[in-house]
């Protein structure tokens, strides 16, 4: 999956923190706004052929069911039961299920990326020390140069290696962004 991808699925994942910020301010439309976040959630990863989209779906499903009246197994209310207690608490159990789900599917891609950075990042210092970064990086366009780069430390006997090991990490798509995102100097 590319860095992209991941970072579009990791983008759904850190809006989990404002919607439980809801509920701790009893907000009404709580189980509304994680209805909206699964569906949301689950396009997301329908669109990245991520079959834990099912998973996702199957949570909405109880939702639904519990804004219907239906009190699913597991959850366990205390005082009196109303209809928005059942909502709000199978909301908050969806959506805690449903951000294990997603972190889990996107865990192995992660680690992967992690691992792509650190990489680039010691591929672009040895770079740097070595000379090999042009002076002049506003000759020719942006993708240009960072494939002008690119080349050279394939080409380099000391770097070539690591790059080959990069590109078989993440991709030769996402080595190249990576390499983009440790050369904060390019335009």
């Amino acid at each position: 999956m590319h860095i992209m991808n991941i970072e579009e699925i990791q983008g759904i994942l850190l809006r989990v923190p404002e919607l439980i910020d809801r509920l701790d301010s009893h907000d009404p439309n709580f189980a509304v706004l994680v209805k909206d976040w699964l569906t949301e959630a689950e396009q997301v990863l329908i669109s990245n052929r991520l079959a834990v989209a099912a998973n996702v779906a199957v949570l909405r499903g109880i939702l639904i069911s519990a804004e219907r009246g239906v009190l699913p197994e597991g959850i366990v209310l205390t005082g009196r039961k109303t209809a928005r207690k059942i909502k709000d608490a199978v909301a908050a159990d969806a959506l805690q299920r449903a951000s294990e789900l997603i972190s889990d599917a996107i865990r192995g891609d992660t680690t992967q990326i992690a691992e792509g950075e650190k990489l680039t990042r010691q591929l672009v210092a040895l770079a740097e020390k070595k000379g090999i970064l042009p002076d002049d990086l506003d000759a020719g366009g942006h993708s240009e140069t960072l494939n002008a780069i690119w080349h050279t430390m394939s080409e380099d006997p000391d770097l070539g290696p690591a790059t080959t090991h990069l590109a078989g990490l993440v991709g030769a798509y996402d080595a190249l962004v990576l390499l983009d995102r440790m050369l904060p100097f390019l335009e």
